[in-house]
C-alpha cells in the first residue's frame, strides 16, 4: 500500500506543480518543472533513509522524531480535534512563556519540535501515516521556496534562466538538507517567499499594507522555528527599505549604517533591560552545543558575552561556518563531499573574481540577502562547534550568496 500511495500521489503532484500558476511563470517547461520536483522528492527520501541507518534513529534523527511523535498527535487529532489544537500553547515549565532565547527548559524552545510534529500530524492524515508519502507533500510545501527565489533572480538577472535554476537547485547539500522533512526547507521557502514579495514590492510601487502583511506574517511563521532568523531579517528588510526610499546611489550606505546600529544595540540592549543581553544567550545556546559534544566536535576559543571576545572568535566563527571542513579532515565519504563541495564554492567565488561582468551587488535585494545570510552564518559559528550540524544550517544560504556570483560570471571569456 505504501508503494502504491507513493506512486500515486508523486504523479498527482509531479503534474499539479505544471499547472500552478505561481510557478509557471518561471517560464520553465512542464518536464523541468516535474523533474525538479521528482529530483527534490528523491532527495527527500535519500534524506530519511539516510538517517535510518544511524543506530537508535527513532530517538536521535528528528526527522523521524517528528514523524512517530506525529503518529500519536494524529490519533489525537481523530479522536479531540479541540485538544490537538490546544496543545500548541501547552508549556510544562510553569513560568509563563519566558526564557525566549533559552535552549533549556523554555516552551520556546520546545516549540521547534512541536511545530513540526503539527505539520506532519497533519500529513498523515492523508498519507495514512507513512514517512517517505509525507515526504511528497512536504516536498511539495517547500517547492515553492526555490521557485520564489528562481523568479526574484530571473528579474535581475534576466536572460540566465537555466543557469539560475540549476545553480538554485544543484548545490548537493542545499538539495539534501533542504529537502528533508526538517526545520530547514521551510525556512529557505519562508524566507524566499518574503524576498519575493519585499522584492515586487519594491521595484513596482506597491510596499502596501497588504504586501507588509504578508511579509509579517511570513516571519511569524519562521519565529516558533528559528527565532534568531526573525531577528536578522527584521534589520535587514529595514536597510533595504532604507536604501530604496532614501539612497539614489550607494544603496550600501543604508546596509552599512543598519549593520553598524544593528551591532550596537545587540551588545548595548542589556543596559535598556537586562534580560534583552543577546551576547549572553549566544554564550549560553553555544554552551549548550558545547556539551552535546559529538564525533565532529570543533574545538574553539571560549566565547565570553562582549564585544572583545566576540571580535576574538569571528575569524573562528566564519572558518567554521565557510570553510570546514577540509580536504584534509577525512572521517566518512559524508566529509569528503562536503570537503569537495566547499572547495568548488570557494574555486566558483574565485573565478567570479576575475570573470565577473557586472556587480551584483548593486542591487539591494542581493544586499539583503548577503547580508542576512552572512549574519546568520556566522551566528552559526559561534553557537554550534558540531561540524555535522553546522552543514546542515549554512545549507540553506548557498543559493542566496552563490546565485547572484554565478548569475555574474563571464561564462564566455576566454583570455
Amino acid at each position: 500500500m505504501t508503494y502504491f500511495l507513493f506512486a500515486v500521489y508523486l504523479a498527482l503532484f509531479s503534474w499539479l506543480v505544471t499547472r500552478i500558476q505561481f510557478i509557471r511563470k518561471t517560464e520553465l517547461s512542464g518536464t523541468w518543472i516535474a523533474g525538479l520536483f521528482i529530483l527534490k522528492v528523491m532527495a527527500g527520501v535519500a534524506y530519511g533513509y539516510f538517517f535510518t541507518t544511524i543506530p537508535n534513529y527513532q530517538q536521535s534523527a528528528d526527522s523521524w522524531k517528528f514523524f512517530f511523535d506525529a503518529e500519536k498527535d494524529t490519533r489525537i487529532l481523530y479522536q479531540n480535534p479541540a485538544r490537538y489544537f490546544l496543545s500548541i500553547f501547552d508549556n510544562p515549565y510553569g513560568h509563563e512563556y519566558r526564557h525566549l532565547f533559552s535552549s533549556v527548559n523554555s516552551y520556546w524552545n520546545d516549540l521547534k519540535h512541536t511545530y513540526m510534529v503539527k505539520i506532519v500530524s497533519l500529513f498523515n492524515v492523508f498519507s495514512g501515516s507513512r514517512y517517505y508519502v509525507n515526504v511528497i507533500f512536504y516536498s511539495f510545501l517547500t517547492f515553492f521556496g526555490p521557485i520564489a527565489f528562481i523568479r526574484v533572480m530571473n528579474d535581475v538577472f534576466p536572460g540566465k534562466k537555466l543557469l539560475i535554476t540549476c545553480s538554485t537547485f544543484l548545490f548537493p547539500s542545499f538539495l539534501f538538507w533542504s529537502s528533508g522533512i526538517h526545520k530547514d526547507g521551510l525556512v529557505f521557502t519562508y524566507l524566499s517567499l518574503i524576498v519575493f514579495v519585499m522584492y515586487f514590492a519594491v521595484k513596482n510601487r506597491q510596499l502596501n499594507f497588504r504586501n507588509i502583511a504578508i511579509v509579517l506574517l511570513l516571519l511569524l511563521a519562521i519565529f516558533p522555528v528559528r527565532n534568531h532568523v526573525v531577528l536578522a531579517c527584521v534589520p535587514g528588510l529595514f536597510a533595504w527599505w532604507v536604501a530604496e526610499r532614501f539612497f539614489t546611489k550607494n544603496k550600501w550606505i543604508a546596509f552599512a549604517l543598519v549593520t553598524v546600529i544593528g551591532t550596537t544595540v545587540f551588545f548595548s540592549a542589556k543596559y535598556v533591560h537586562p534580560k534583552l543581553d543577546l551576547p549572553v544567550s549566544i554564550t549560553l545556546r553555544n554552551k549548550e552545543f558545547i556539551k552535546l559534544g559529538g564525533n565532529s566536535f570543533l574545538p574553539q576559543r571560549k566565547l565570553h558575552a562582549n564585544f572583545s571576545s566576540f571580535m576574538q572568535n569571528a575569524p573562528q566563527a566564519l572558518n567554521h561556518a565557510l570553510v570546514r571542513p577540509y580536504i584534509t579532515e577525512f572521517q566518512s565519504p559524508f566529509y569528503i563531499i562536503c570537503a569537495i563541495e566547499i572547495l568548488f564554492i570557494w574555486l566558483l567565488v574565485s573565478v567570479w573574481f576575475f570573470r565577473y561582468n557586472a556587480n551584483p551587488y548593486k542591487h539591494t535585494v542581493v544586499m539583503f540577502l548577503f547580508l542576512v545570510s552572512m549574519v546568520l552564518l556566522l551566528l552559526t559559528g559561534y553557537i554550534v562547534p558540531q561540524l555535522g550540524a553546522i552543514v546542515r544550517y549554512r545549507a540553506i544560504f548557498f543559493p542566496f550568496i552563490l546565485v547572484p556570483i554565478i548569475a555574474t560570471i563571464d561564462w564566455k571569456k576566454t583570455n
